[in-house]
């Protein structure tokens, strides 16, 4: 079968179509020719696997990885840069029009990287009965082992080099991670860094006397946040992120952050007083269980970290449906060479609603 590849989809894949039903081909590039064989059948769409690539696209580039396309880490290392920006800006853009219902939304362009390689600072092993050291092959328990891997920090690299006897002879996988980010809740050190540093760009130009944040961890956000806000309320339910924020705050006399342990849908029941601006950054999942107590405490802006642009389209509508206007969104790339697509969406209150 013959298709031509209009554009990448969320999960990575490449899509076209073949009289009039979709077709998703993972490895797969906009612009590209290719002939392939269907390995599903679903009816209204398939999915398939490359035999030949008749032309390939522009933005084609060759995968510096051995085990690219085996391992389950990585699905654009076969992309050039620019492609997987420009990729992660349409596929957040597509969510919030579709998903979302926000017409032509404010998309502003990916923020890009600062290391397209080498930039995790954690990564996690699997052992098989063999020995080999690696990652899951994608959808598998099967272990596909590497010499290396060229999206983690090169000091994991070196460690992994060093202890592959002694990883290889655990009946179970490891984490390996760079020292001192024991607690760090974003795998991209120096995106991280331009994440909090945009935030705090954006805070400024609205009122942020009094700030309130859900699924807070162990402060990586608040702490930030901190330099210009008067107070903040936070919250996060895991008791260990929420210990060493206490940590924190009494080691370096913090005065404006009170910190609680709760579920997101209940933490404003420990909040008393008026809420300029709220933050939320929930997992995968998004937080539409705390939809009605966000909208209860109704802060003037809302301020949405999300690493899923499909759960954060179904949050957006239902915090516009309840007073809020969309107002613009910034995609960033915390995850080079995947699909994964972090961004940061500002919404603001009605004037006369709630």
């Amino acid at each position: 079968m013959h298709i031509h590849i209009e554009k990448l989809i969320p999960g990575g894949a490449g899509m076209g179509t073949h009289e009039g039903r979709r077709v998703f081909v993972p490895f797969a590039a906009p612009g590209d020719e290719l002939e392939v064989e269907v390995v599903a059948d679903h009816g209204s769409w398939m999915e398939a696997r490359i035999v030949d690539i008749t032309q390939p696209s522009p933005d084609r580039v060759e995968p510096i990885c051995p085990v690219f396309g085996k391992c389950g880490g990585c699905q654009w290392q076969h992309l050039s840069y620019d492609s997987q920006l420009r990729a992660k800006r349409e596929i957040l853009r597509e969510s919030l029009m579709r998903i979302g219902k926000i017409a032509d939304p404010e998309v502003l362009e990916t923020l890009p990287s600062p290391q397209q390689w080498h930039y995790r600072n954690r990564i996690q092993l699997h052992v098989n009965a063999a020995g080999e050291v690696g990652f899951y092959r994608a959808k598998s328990k099967e272990v596909v082992a590497f010499a290396s891997c060229p999206i983690a920090d090169e000091h994991i690299n070196a460690e992994l080099a060093h202890r592959r006897e002694e990883i290889a002879k655990r009946d179970r996988g490891i984490a390996l991670r760079v020292e001192g980010d024991e607690s760090f809740s974003q795998v991209n050190t120096a995106q991280n860094e331009q994440l909090k540093k945009v935030l705090i760009d954006w805070m400024r130009e609205l009122p942020h006397e009094h700030v309130a944040e859900l699924h807070a961890g162990s402060g990586n956000f608040t702490f930030a946040m901190a330099a210009i806000a008067s107070e903040i309320f936070a919250s996060e339910i895991d008791g260990r992120a929420v210990a060493a924020a206490q940590k924190r705050i009494e080691r370096e006399g913090i005065t404006n952050v009170a910190f609680v342990r709760a579920p997101a849908h209940k933490a404003f029941a420990h909040h008393v007083g008026a809420c300029d601006a709220l933050l939320i950054d929930p997992p995968r999942k998004g937080c539409p269980e705390a939809i009605e107590s966000i909208v209860r405490l109704g802060p003037q802006s809302i301020l949405a970290i999300s690493c899923d642009p499909a759960t954060l389209a179904r949050d957006l509508r239902a915090l516009c449906d309840q007073g809020y206007r969309f107002v613009r969104t910034l995609p960033i790339d915390m995850f080079p060479q995947t699909f994964h697509v972090e961004s940061l969406t500002l919404l603001q209150r009605v004037s006369g609603r709630l």
